[in-house]
């Protein structure tokens, strides 16, 4: 269970937090032992594209470790004071992830905040559309395990040089004018940024389903 109390049944019963809302109004802060990461992000291209690889390998995606997402131009997925995912060369507690699998031996995972704690509980990133106008985004949510747009998975880059980051069909893509990431379909030819997985740690999150 979660800190603060939510069950998984069967792999994929909701376990929203009583204890907070699915849109927070502002991020929450990190714990008491953390340091907050710059909000502000540096700008990238104008118009997505396929991110040059690190030439490290990426970590294994797995339960109960803490990870931080790298692109090919060295930034990495971070959670900005508005709670919007982005990209940044001054990473910190803020860019730490914790993939934890729907069920034992799963592929499918939630995306929760290693550091950002509300209410005794993380959150998880979740697809958000802030207008008809603006690409989709990644924003933190109170965790559902029944919500499809909250449940990632992160097939190997072409090549197999990094892995990709999807979310209900969507991939993230990096290098957008104001440093956010955004989630799109894939069509042919379309780009789509690969990320190194950096291994940060033992989590220190309850287990899913405790």
């Amino acid at each position: 269970m979660f800190a603060g109390g939510c069950a998984l049944v069967a792999g994929l019963t909701a376990c929203a937090s009583t204890q907070k809302t699915d849109t927070p109004a502002a991020a929450p802060t990190t714990t008491a032992a953390s340091t907050a990461a710059s909000a502000s992000a540096p700008a990238a291209s104008a118009t997505p594209t396929t991110t040059k690889t690190t030439g490290m390998a990426s970590a294994t995606i797995k339960g109960e470790r803490e990870f931080a997402f790298v692109n090919g131009a060295g930034l990495t997925v971070t959670v900005g004071a508005d709670g919007v995912a982005a990209v940044t060369g001054d990473p910190g507690d803020r860019s730490l992830f914790v993939t934890t699998p729907l069920a034992p031996g799963s592929t499918k995972y939630l995306m929760q905040t290693a550091r950002m704690i509300e209410g005794g509980e993380p959150w998880c990133l979740q697809v958000h559309k802030a207008g008809e106008t603006t690409p989709l985004q990644l924003k933190i949510a109170a965790c559902d395990a029944g919500k499809k747009d909250q449940i990632f998975t992160f097939p190997k880059a072409a090549g197999g040089k990094g892995l990709y980051i999807e979310v209900n069909g969507l991939y993230a893509l990096t290098g957008t004018s104001n440093g956010k990431v955004v989630v799109q379909e894939s069509g042919e030819g379309d780009a789509m940024s690969a990320f190194t997985v950096q291994d940060k740690g033992k989590s220190t999150l309850p287990h899913l389903g405790d």
